[in-house]
């Protein structure tokens, strides 16, 4: 269950433009890249705002093994692209999970993935 912080950010950062402003990052145009590769990196851009919002900037800690590190988890297939679960991994980042993309709670790591599924979808699949 959310913690009453937990909540009161859910309520703050509900669209990229509220993490935009939450976190001071500009809008970034990325027509200079190749057009085959600009919806992936924007994303995963969009993806680095909302997490560093909803982390109200607070880096996961790679030395504390100690400390839950939570990433939402998508199933693909061909029938399509849908939330699955959230887990977490004390150590590493797993395999398309990129270590900034972590959050400190599964109530956290479900919010970013059923609030942004969009981003997290050009993330995986762009």
């Amino acid at each position: 269950m959310a913690t009453n912080k937990e909540k009161e950010i859910m309520k703050r950062i509900k669209t990229v433009k509220d993490a935009r402003e939450a976190t001071g990052r500009p809008e970034i145009d990325f027509s200079n890249l190749p057009e085959d590769l600009r919806d992936h990196f924007a994303a995963y851009y969009d993806a680095l705002v909302v997490v560093e919002a909803l982390n109200e900037g607070r880096k996961p800690d790679w030395g504390n093994t100690d400390e839950r590190k939570w990433y939402p988890w998508f199933d693909m297939s061909p029938a399509g692209f849908a939330f699955g679960s959230s887990d977490c991994d004390r150590g590493n980042a797993g395999a398309g999970s990129g270590s900034r993309l972590k959050l400190f709670s599964e109530e956290m790591a479900d919010y970013a993935a059923k609030q942004f599924p969009e981003i997290w979808e050009k993330v995986q699949l762009k």
